[in-house]
């Protein structure tokens, strides 16, 4: 046969031959003719295909394993997915909230539906809790009077409904008022440490007035607060016990809320950031960075869990929420916030921050002495 063929009988003679290297394409030994065996075309294309799919394959497999096992950069931060997903998405995805707004029919049209065209339409889900429904608005109807001083009947009713009936929509449940603002991309990147099967909520800390238990505190109302899915469940379980929270429907919500989560083991969290600067505020922005409260009688002084000042350093560059927030305001910090752009200023790094273990979590004592 001939070509690059090599026939049964020619191998056995090539196997009793020696073969000396150098032979350009072949030597005479014995009196047979050998030589060097040549790769035809096809074969080393063959090797190319098999060699290049081998690195593809290698590399995709890698590239998979990176994505889905959450790698982490040098400095021990997640990494972006990779795609054109922002920051914030990947937050909106990974930290679903759904916010609930207490509020009345009288207010549906002059401040409930202005939180659904700004903050609210940001929250992954988010409810009005009223007496009456609207068809602009997503409403649950509560079956309390629309009176000020069951609130906190209200508030229960609304957490029970929610645990009840949309527990699985979010992993942070978040009350508000309809006049709170609430920047639900600093919320989550907030959240972002903590698990929501940890039992605890954040919130502007207020510490209790009177006789009360060693670092009993509450959130304040005005400004928010949010429960993990954990404290949401334990909540809504646990607050038919008369000893551990008041089961009529008076009295002020955020205490009442407040004493109810620390009796159930519901842990009050710290809400600052790393400077220590609030960022859940029960006043505007305003109050904060140049106060007109100068007086140590003002209320907000005597009731801040940790120290509070007014100035210019005040505010966290990451603020949550503010409270007394009317209608016009809020379309004014969705304009500076969302469209407003400076030219030449330089955006900040984006990196999420360190998962917190529910052990290594550490709340510090209250630290404002003024009574």
């Amino acid at each position: 046969m001939g070509g690059h063929y090599i026939t049964l009988e020619h191998r056995h003679r090539l196997s009793d031959t020696t073969l000396y290297p150098g032979s350009a394409g072949g030597g005479v030994v014995g009196g047979s003719r050998v030589g060097h065996r040549r790769l035809s075309s096809c074969q080393v294309l063959l090797l190319v295909l098999v060699a290049g799919s081998s690195v593809i394959a290698l590399y995709a497999y890698w590239d998979v394993m990176m994505l889905t096992a959450g790698a982490r950069d040098p400095d021990g931060h997640s990494p972006r997915q990779l795609s054109n997903e922002t920051l914030a998405e990947q937050l909106r995805r990974e930290v679903r909230v759904l916010c609930w707004v207490l509020t009345t029919p009288k207010y549906h049209k002059s401040r409930a539906v202005h939180v659904m065209r700004t903050w609210g339409k940001r929250c992954n889900k988010i409810y009005f809790m009223t007496s009456e429904p609207d068809d602009e608005l997503p409403t649950i109807v509560l079956n309390k009077s629309d009176k000020y001083d069951v609130l906190w009947g209200k508030t229960k009713e609304a957490f029970t409904h929610i645990y009840d009936h949309m527990r699985d929509e979010a992993d942070w449940f978040m009350k508000a008022d309809d006049d709170t603002y609430v920047f639900l991309e600093n919320l989550r990147y907030m959240l972002y440490p903590y698990s929501p099967d940890q039992a605890i909520y954040f919130g502007y800390n207020f510490k209790m007035i009177g006789a009360h238990k060693k670092n009993e505190s509450y959130m304040s109302g005005g400004s928010g607060y949010v429960l993990s899915r954990e404290a949401l469940r334990i909540f809504a379980e646990g607050l038919n016990d008369s000893t551990k929270c008041r089961q009529e429907d008076n009295h002020a919500e955020d205490v009442e809320m407040g004493r109810c989560l620390l009796n159930l083991d519901v842990k009050a969290g710290d809400s600052r950031d790393s400077k220590l600067r609030n960022r859940f505020y029960p006043l505007l922005p305003f109050d904060m960075l140049l106060s007109g409260y100068s007086g140590l009688d003002f209320w907000l002084y005597k009731y801040a869990y940790y120290s509070v000042r007014s100035c210019m350093d005040c505010l966290s560059e990451y603020p949550v929420a503010f409270h007394y927030v009317n209608p016009e305001q809020l379309y004014v910090f969705d304009f500076f916030n969302y469209d407003f752009q400076l030219v030449g200023k330089q955006k900040p790094e984006e990196r999420l921050p360190e998962k917190i273990r529910p052990e290594d979590l550490i709340i510090p004592d209250y630290d404002n002495m003024f009574t």
